[in-house]
């Protein structure tokens, strides 16, 4: 059964095709050894984002004065 881990993750910086960042745990225990993952990156609490709550917000005012 795979575990699901928690991280923040910041200092992004692309090379070429690499991307590395920095990771800090929020929750879970990132194992010494892994296969696949997957990563699921989640809007919310980006304001600016269209599928954040304050995103979705802003589409429900515009389309209510139209």
């Amino acid at each position: 059964m795979p575990e699901d881990v928690v991280v923040t993750l910041t200092n992004p910086c692309l090379d070429g095709a690499d991307l590395t960042y920095s990771a800090t745990v929020l929750e879970g225990k990132v194992p010494d050894s892994s296969g696949p993952c997957s990563l699921f990156i989640d809007p919310i609490g980006r304001p600016l984002s269209p599928v954040s709550v304050c995103g979705v917000r802003r589409r429900q005012n515009r389309r209510a004065r139209r």
